[in-house]
């Protein structure tokens, strides 16, 4: 079984939250990396390198009251774990990954009474695992650059194909390489893994991560993730499934022209932009 890894801060609360990366500091990806010759995007390599050191982060001003073992960070798509979970993933054979450290300073939350743990960001450019299928999975008009690997798509027309329908991510099986967490050849940045990962967390009693069954992971936004606090988590699997595609059905149709005014849209907002930049 697979699945997509992630925290669960949309739905849990109680959580101190990672709010911005303070160090390195932020810049325009223009000032960090050039733009590729052929896509005209920004090489993924030399933008993700940028991070490739401690990050120093400021939480959120919450009225949290636990640290979680997996924290969301809003500035980038990063995977933040603590000390914690490295530990159990290693005692369970589960397997080392490569990090960098996440240090977490003051001002904390005050509703906070201990220290923040030592935290983690997984190295994903050094945990490719396997390769998505991308027509299966409902990308529409998916493409890889051949000169710095940026993965793109048709992102409203594929939300319009999507919308109100389980879509499934589809790996190709004879590319996964039998790890038990791990990226796309794609470079999107989502985190697969596999039930003992699932297992690890209701062993160890891990907090505040969110596992979403590949089968509906493509369209899951609403899912609100596996119940592994639950020993009889995958007993109870196809029932949250069921659920969550009654929520699907009851989703209102988006209109026929959802693509052309979105995308008229998208083209006004850029034209406004170029203009006030003039």
């Amino acid at each position: 079984m697979f699945f997509t890894l992630s925290d669960n801060s949309d739905y849990t609360r109680g959580f101190a939250w990672s709010c911005e990366v303070l160090e390195p500091k932020k810049f325009l990806y223009s000032e960090i990396a050039d733009e590729c010759p052929v896509c005209k995007g920004y090489y993924g390599e030399l933008l993700t390198n940028y991070y490739d050191r401690e990050i120093v982060v400021r939480m959120a001003k919450t009225k949290a009251t636990k640290w979680a073992d997996i924290i969301p960070c809003s500035a980038e798509p990063f995977i933040v774990v603590s000390q914690r979970v490295l530990e159990a993933w290693e005692a369970e054979g589960i397997g080392t990954f490569p990090c960098f450290p996440v240090r977490v300073v003051p001002p904390f939350p005050k509703t906070l009474a201990t220290e923040p743990p030592m935290y983690y960001r997984l190295d994903y450019k050094k945990m490719v695992g396997a390769e998505m299928d991308c027509e299966a999975s409902g990308y529409v008009n998916a493409r890889t650059c051949k000169c710095c690997g940026r993965f793109r798509y048709d992102l409203v027309e594929t939300g319009f194909l999507q919308h109100g329908k389980i879509v499934p991510k589809v790996l190709k099986p004879a590319t996964w390489n039998g790890t038990h967490l791990f990226y796309l050849v794609q470079k999107v940045l989502f985190t697969f893994c596999t039930d003992k990962v699932v297992d690890c967390a209701h062993q160890y009693k891990l907090t505040n991560f969110h596992f979403t069954p590949i089968e509906i992971a493509g369209n899951s936004a609403g899912f609100r993730g596996v119940d592994y606090s639950k020993k009889n988590w995958r007993q109870k699997l196809p029932e949250q499934i069921r659920a969550y595609e009654e929520y699907l059905r009851s989703l209102p149709p988006l209109p026929p022209d959802h693509v052309e005014r979105v995308t008229a849209e998208a083209a006004a907002e850029l034209a406004r932009l170029a203009a006030k930049e003039a």
